[in-house]
């Protein structure tokens, strides 16, 4: 890690990504998806990832989050290296370590938002004296207070993305990765949701990285990362951050 990595907020990467690769065997031949991409995400910030369709968002944030295995490179995540190991393995480290929010938001429909909650905490074997408790004030801090027993099908677009939210923060991950947060709401919710994102990342044990095509959201980064053709060809701290420092000027970083 540079000198300016650390100095940009005065704290070590939660995540560190050295060269990753990531190719998959066609009938065609060998199809390079990811080719050697190096990236942090740091605590108290709120990064976005963009970039065009078949860029290598998707597959990024999945080897980030321990879904999917790079085929070379490194990941270093609570100190565990990711790379390389057994599925069983990289799970261990996606439940203790990664909160997730998806496009779709993945609510169980036949339980309540606070039932909802409740399992990611079940999952994650988060201790906690009162996990009912727990789980209550992770739905009021994302203004859900009045919705704890509602079923999915009785919250709004907006109001089931912050229960998503909530979950993903059950248990406190280090990291937070959000698909596409906004994609499926209007422009109110979508900016509920981002000022959201953006409250939760100030806290300084946690990192949250967002991947959007939606312009709306830029102005809530606090750093936005740019991938084409399976590379990094912008990294840009947002002025509110102090400007961006010599690391974050790279363009076209080579595999």
């Amino acid at each position: 890690m540079s000198k300016s990595d650390r100095a940009s907020n005065g704290q070590r990467p939660l995540l560190e990504a050295r060269n990753i690769v990531k190719s998959i065997n066609t009938g065609a031949g060998e199809l390079h998806i990811l080719k050697g991409v190096s990236m942090d995400l740091r605590p108290g910030e709120l990064t976005l990832l963009m970039g065009p369709s078949g860029s290598g968002k998707t597959t990024l944030l999945s080897i980030l989050g321990c879904i999917l295995t790079a085929t070379s490179g490194e990941l270093h995540l609570a100190g565990h290296q990711a790379v390389g190991l057994a599925s069983e393995e990289l799970a261990e480290i996606r439940r203790l370590h990664i909160g997730f929010v998806f496009q779709s938001y993945n609510l169980f429909p036949t339980l309540t938002a606070l039932e909802n909650v409740l399992v990611a905490l079940d999952v994650r074997d988060a201790r906690s004296a009162d996990p009912v408790e727990t789980a209550a004030e992770a739905l009021k801090a994302v203004g859900l207070g009045h919705r704890l027993h509602n079923y999915p099908s009785k919250l709004s677009g907006g109001e089931k993305q912050r229960v998503a939210i909530a979950r993903s923060l059950a248990g406190r991950p280090s990291v937070v990765l959000a698909d596409e947060p906004t994609a499926a709401l209007d422009s109110e919710n979508g900016k509920a949701v981002m000022e959201l994102l953006k409250e939760v990342a100030k806290d300084p044990t946690r990192a949250v990285m967002a991947v959007t095509h939606d312009h709306r959201t830029l102005h809530y980064a606090d750093r936005i990362i740019t991938i084409e053709d399976g590379r990094i060809v912008g990294d840009d701290r947002s002025p509110n951050k102090g400007g961006p420092d010599e690391s974050s000027k790279k363009k076209n970083v080579a595999a």
